[in-house]
């Protein structure tokens, strides 16, 4: 089942500090218009400008909010909202400081606007638009950023999400203390609008790379390349996007793997980071053949809760199958499955890989299906660390999931834990799945990601998984400049990098304005072997980049490293880094406030009614629930609102069952 629109309800709500569990008596449809995507890539850097035009049919002063996913290691950086004519631009501030700024802002009678990252997840981002006025047009504008990876076939991957699927919230945490706006997998008829609307994509390619192909899997591009192929425009052809996937193209260079490095100049009238220049390095080191042993332990971790039916289901068994039989002979291996709760293949612990322990592992891929329940998935990862590696083999851990959960930050702190002595690769299955989780774990784990959307070119994701995970560890790593005059450089973030083999790999360096890089150096020891990449600072290519596309990405870079820790003690600055790039994150949020209009008439009175629920289905993003439990829901709901939802999460947490498995 699938909604679309903007959630609407009366403007004396408050949206900014109820919880998310329960709902306004009075919902209204804010009609959905138009949607338009511009897309700019340039190398290995893209910026998204997204419009959702919205009306209120009502005649009535509306607050309305809608939740849309988005990378995690996207940039968001630019909020603007145009209504009836008037163009209203936010500015970052620390985000209790924002709340208060709306909130005040609205009980004054203005139209004002909020946009925030999700508390528990970087996938997640939240918008809520006070006082739209009865028959009012507001135009919404996200602008935000991201890196661009060359993936194991050689391809440029962009993509979109659109999907936004429900997220699980396991038993032990508490989504009231730690977040406001929580996606559910409820739907709320008067919530959303079947209205058709339009729909536009249109994408730029340029940047100094030749272009050999662009494609999408998935969706029907209208192409057209320059006469030189160094640029190309692509569109969406006209009412054939489906909302059922996430938008993904897949641009090809004709020499992809050529280390290219741009020098971004930064912005002399500012300070701090925004302030310097900004290079972003983007080189694939080679490791020689010794640096591959057959001497590890990999154990197959596989999402087997309600929300992995299905076509997901599917794309897991086959990439777990394309693994089982990729393995090397002499390594160790393992199987669990989890949902509410986990089983093991081998309860003892990993056994060799065999052709009768093989055997056992395909009688029990024959047999997986989507039905343990929720994703309980910090269980399986407590009782894999709770016995050490085996001795004399690296551990490896491949997590095979959707990813539907709110409890990343604590799956991510678990896995960082133990970095040191076990990797963690994740696979994430189908669109919609976290890219928060997926790529946030694989990081913490000092691991590597790959998105699996249904059969696309899966055997070749697998074997350059498989590749790495055989690869020993990179010792020693090391990132070295010959600058003149000396000193001033610094490694954004902080944190060395990972080197896998071949993988493409971005490092972001701060430079101060009047200095010459003459020479970057990457270094380490793997085994036996010292490696070392060394590049010349003629091979630099400057450019002057209004948007600060680098800076920002590179602020972005060390903000998800920063998340990663979830100490206290880097706040501060993260609140500053953020506030001086308008890189919003968990702390921090974009406020815009229209004071050039009269208010809209006399301060609205406390809310009477049940305070706010997140019901919020748009244009960028789509829900998919169980028809059993929507019926459940809808009949309680009917019967007393506020009892019906209390009921419904009571019945959901004492089930311990994911809440929108069948």
């Amino acid at each position: 089942m699938a909604r679309w629109g903007l959630f609407g309800y009366n403007s004396a709500t408050d949206v900014t500090d109820q919880p998310w569990f329960v709902q306004p008596r009075e919902v209204y449809a804010v009609t959905l218009k138009a949607v338009d995507i511009e897309v700019t890539i340039r190398g290995f850097t893209a910026r998204v400008d997204a419009s959702l035009t919205y009306h209120n049919d009502t005649d009535k002063a509306l607050t309305v909010q809608y939740s849309m996913p988005v990378d995690e290691g996207a940039a968001v950086y630019k909020f603007e909202a145009v209504v009836d004519g008037r163009k209203i631009t936010a500015q970052c501030f620390e985000k209790k400081r924002a709340e208060q700024i709306y909130k005040d802002a609205v009980s004054s009678g203005h139209t004002a606007f909020l946009g925030r990252e999700d508390n528990l997840t970087a996938d997640i981002f939240h918008l809520a638009l006070g006082n739209l006025l009865g028959g009012s047009e507001a135009e919404l504008k996200l602008s935000l950023l991201m890196e661009l990876k060359v993936k194991t076939d050689g391809a440029v991957s962009f993509t979109l999400p659109t999907v936004l699927n429900p997220r699980y919230c396991p038993k032990d945490v508490d989504a009231s203390h730690h977040n406001t706006d929580i996606v559910t997998p409820f739907a709320h008829p008067e919530s959303v609008t079947s209205k058709p609307y339009t729909f536009g994509l249109k994408a730029k390619v340029q940047g100094g790379h030749a272009l050999a192909n662009i494609v999408s899997h998935h969706d029907i591009l209208i192409v057209k390349p320059s006469d030189d192929n160094m640029s190309a425009e692509i569109t969406q052809e006209c009412g054939r996007f489906k909302p059922d996937h996430d938008w993904n193209m897949l641009i090809y260079y004709q020499n992809p793997y050529k280390t290219h490095i741009i020098r971004e100049k930064g912005d002399r009238s500012s300070t701090g980071l925004m302030k310097d220049d900004l290079l972003m390095v983007n080189l694939h080191p080679e490791l020689p053949e010794q640096s591959y042993s057959h001497r590890n332990e990999v154990i197959f971790v596989v999402d087997r809760s309600g929300s992995m039916q299905g076509e997901k289901m599917q794309s897991a068994r086959t990439t777990l199958l394309l693994f089982l039989k990729s393995l090397p002979t002499g390594c160790y291996f393992n199987v669990i499955c989890f949902g509410s709760t986990y089983s093991l293949l081998f309860p003892s612990g990993s056994e060799e890989y065999t052709e009768q322990t093989l055997e056992k592992a395909l009688e029990l891929h024959h047999s997986i299906s989507a039905d343990m329940g929720g994703t309980e998935i910090l269980q399986p990862m407590k009782h894999i660390y709770s016995t050490p590696p085996k001795p004399g083999f690296a551990r490896q851990i491949l997590l095979l999931t959707d990813g539907e959960v709110f409890n990343v930050d604590q799956v991510k702190e678990l896995v960082s834990r133990h970095a040191h002595e076990t990797r963690v690769f994740v696979v994430g299955i189908g669109h919609g799945a976290s890219t928060a989780l997926v790529h946030g774990v694989a990081r913490a784990g000092h691991g590597l990601a790959e998105m699996v959307y249904q059969q696309d070119k899966l055997q070749l994701k697998v074997m350059g998984l498989v590749r790495s995970m055989l690869q020993d560890s990179v010792q020693d790593v090391s990132v070295t400049f010959d600058v003149e005059p000396p000193g001033g450089i610094k490694l954004i973030p902080k944190t060395l990098p990972i080197i896998f083999g071949g993988k493409h790999l971005i490092l972001y360096v701060r430079v101060p304005t009047s200095t010459e890089v003459k020479s970057i150096t990457v270094s380490g020891v793997v085994g036996n072997n010292k490696i070392s990449n060394c590049f010349n600072g003629s091979d630099i290519v400057n450019i002057h980049d209004e948007e600060k596309t680098l800076h920002r990405l590179a602020a972005r870079a060390q903000i998800n490293e920063w998340q990663i820790d979830n100490e206290e003690d880097v706040a501060e600055e993260m609140i500053t880094l953020s506030l001086a790039t308008g890189v919003v994150c968990r702390r921090t949020a974009l406020i815009g406030v229209d004071e050039d209009r009269k208010p809209v008439g006399p301060k609205p009175e406390s809310a009477a009614g049940s305070p706010m629920m997140d019901l919020s289905l748009t244009p960028m993003c789509m829900t998919s629930m169980s028809f059993r439990v929507c019926v459940m829901y809808f009949i309680l709901i009917r019967i007393d609102s506020d009892l019906g939802v209390f009921i419904y999460v009571y019945i959901c947490k004492s089930w311990n069952t994911e809440q929108y498995s069948t």
